[in-house]
């Protein structure tokens, strides 16, 4: 069996040199590398070939955002020759898109690097979120602090369409559910070999515009029911102060704020108070 199977869905491609940076830091670990590509890219496959010679990359339908392609990526391994796996992908860079995870503010840009820093930072970052699956068997994932979830505001809406998936997988329904939002994480092997009942063809093409509900949007969030139904716990871990980062966020968006509101109205806080509010002109 070998220690670690890492999958990288590379949608963003012109993110490759960024990627093979963090790549980069998997020196010190013995892993086998796949790599999913949307498109024909001979060039791309070229360069990631160049650096990773036996890596396996092959293109997968633009299904399901990241996910779709992490489920072809299962039918195509045989779970029992690894302990691990490493789910990696691209994020898109738009600094106005946010999102709202305990209580931090995160533009897409942010999101991607502070997943993407969990696992790959630098060559010790892995190696150490590997050594907590291996000291303690009753951990079954482990993600960053600040995008690992149990907010019901995060999955409440879902949760009859994520009962029905588990159904369907044999696993028992939930009532609670904890995940890494952003889906880049480290877990073991086996957790996922029910997930192997899917296609990349049960999942719609992938449309931007689409920020919740679909088939790949339930996935993401069984990837955590799953861990939990089997026993297991999600690891949240600290990194690379992040937390220093956001206490200054929320401290500048307390002191100063500029927006505008749904209503179409240029709006100013200071210190959360409104101190001026104007209506935009058509």
């Amino acid at each position: 069996m070998k220690n670690l199977a890492v999958h990288l869905h590379l949608y963003y491609i012109k993110q490759l040199p960024e990627v093979l940076h963090y790549l980069a830091n998997l020196s010190n670990v013995d892993y086998d590398l796949y790599v999913t590509v949307s498109s024909e890219n001979e060039e791309i496959i070229h360069k990631i070939k160049a650096e990773y010679p036996k890596a396996k990359v092959w293109v997968v339908e633009n299904r399901g955002y990241d996910v779709g392609p992490f489920i072809d990526f299962l039918n195509h391994v045989n779970l029992d020759d690894y302990k691990y796996i490493l789910k990696l992908h691209t994020k898109g860079k738009s600094s106005k898109n946010y999102t709202w995870l305990n209580g931090n503010r995160f533009n897409n840009a942010l999101w991607g690097k502070v997943l993407w820093d969990s696992m790959l930072a630098d060559n010790r970052r892995l190696s150490e979120n590997i050594n907590i699956l291996e000291r303690n068997d009753k951990i079954g994932m482990v993600g960053s602090r600040y995008c690992f979830t149990n907010s019901k505001k995060d999955y409440a809406n879902l949760l009859p369409q994520i009962n029905t998936e588990l159904k369907k997988l044999g696993q028992e329904p939930v009532e609670k559910i904890s995940f890494i939002a952003g889906s880049m994480f480290l877990a073991r092997a086996d957790i996922f070999a029910p997930l192997k009942a899917y296609e990349i063809t049960d999942f719609t093409l992938t449309d931007g515009n689409i920020k919740e509900g679909t088939l790949a949007h339930i996935v993401e969030r069984l990837f955590g029911a799953l861990v939990l139904g089997q026993g297991y716990e999600i690891k949240a871990i600290k990194h690379n102060g992040y937390g220093i980062y956001f206490a200054y966020v929320a401290l500048k968006r307390f002191l100063f704020q500029q927006k505008i509101t749904n209503s179409g109205k240029k709006l100013i806080k200071i210190c959360k108070l409104p101190v001026y509010s104007k209506p935009l002109r058509g």
